[in-house]
This record gives structure tokens, sequence and C-alpha cells, in this order.
């Protein structure tokens, strides 16, 4: 017969595997859906017009931001509707849950794979951008590493 130990630790390992496919489930549904308003009507055709603009600029470039301008409504929009952007809340990052961040981390690693700025130059740009504290930035950057490690082979002298 096993001990009251073994049967705690056994519910207990129960338990924590609930939560663990509850946060699983949580980031498939969210991999499912991400970015689907860029598809909507209030985002399609201005991302559209807009798209060659942001492959042409790097990452915290005046002409890069001048481009999000010319997406007005369409971006704000997006940002209304996506709660894995810290525009979506008025605390930015701090109004945010770790799966909201986990999309977020993941969004930015693949902007970064289309982008003409380094992983570690962006990762600078909106940690100010986002007033991120410390050590929620390094909490980001370690997950990047663990997620992408070859990204960050090349070391910029930013970080």
């Amino acid at each position: 017969m096993p001990s009251d130990y073994v049967k705690d630790l056994v519910d207990h390992k129960r338990r924590v595997a609930s939560y663990l496919e509850s946060v699983a489930n949580e980031l498939f549904r969210r991999a499912a859906e991400h970015d689907n308003s860029k598809f909507s009507p209030e985002e399609y055709d201005i991302y559209d017009e807009v798209f060659p603009e942001l492959q042409k600029y790097a990452y915290g470039t005046p002409e890069l931001k001048a481009a999000y301008e010319r997406l007005g409504p369409a971006l704000k929009h997006h940002f209304q509707v996506n709660d894995h952007h810290p525009d979506h809340f008025a605390a930015g990052v701090d109004g945010m849950n770790l799966i909201q961040l986990i999309e977020m981390v993941c969004d930015w690693l693949a902007a970064s794979e289309r982008s003409k700025t380094h992983i570690t130059t962006g990762l600078s740009i909106n940690k100010e951008r986002y007033h991120i504290d410390d050590q929620l930035f390094e909490a980001i950057k370690s997950t990047m590493m663990r997620l992408a490690p070859g990204k960050f082979l090349v070391i910029d002298p930013v970080l």
C-alpha cells in the first residue's frame, strides 16, 4: 500500500499536468488564430498596400515607423483585437499574462526572421519601447535563446 507521501506526490503531479495541459491547449489555440485579424476588412487592404514598405526597412528606423503610421486604423484595430501585443494594454507588458507574453515572444522571433535588424538589436529596441524591466527582459531573452539558439550566435554588443 502506497504511503500518504506517494499518494500526495502522484496527486500533485496529476494537478500540475492538468494545468500544463491547459496552458498547452491555450497556446495551440493561439497558434491557430495568430494574426487572423490581418485577413479582416479592417486590416487586409491597408496591410497589403503597405507590405512592401514594411519589408524594405530595418526595425526601429524612422522609415519603418513612417510605414507603421501609414497603417493607421488597421494597426490600431490589430492592437485592439490581438492581446499578444503590449500595445493592446494601457499598462503595456505589465498588463499581460505569461501566455500572452509567450505568444509575443514567438511573434517577435518570427518577425526577426524577416527583419533587417538582428534579434538582439530588436530586443533592445523593444525593451526601451515597452519599458520592459530587467528581470522580464532577461526572461524574454533566455526564452528566445532556448527557442532559437542560432539567432544569437552573432553577438550584438547592444546587449
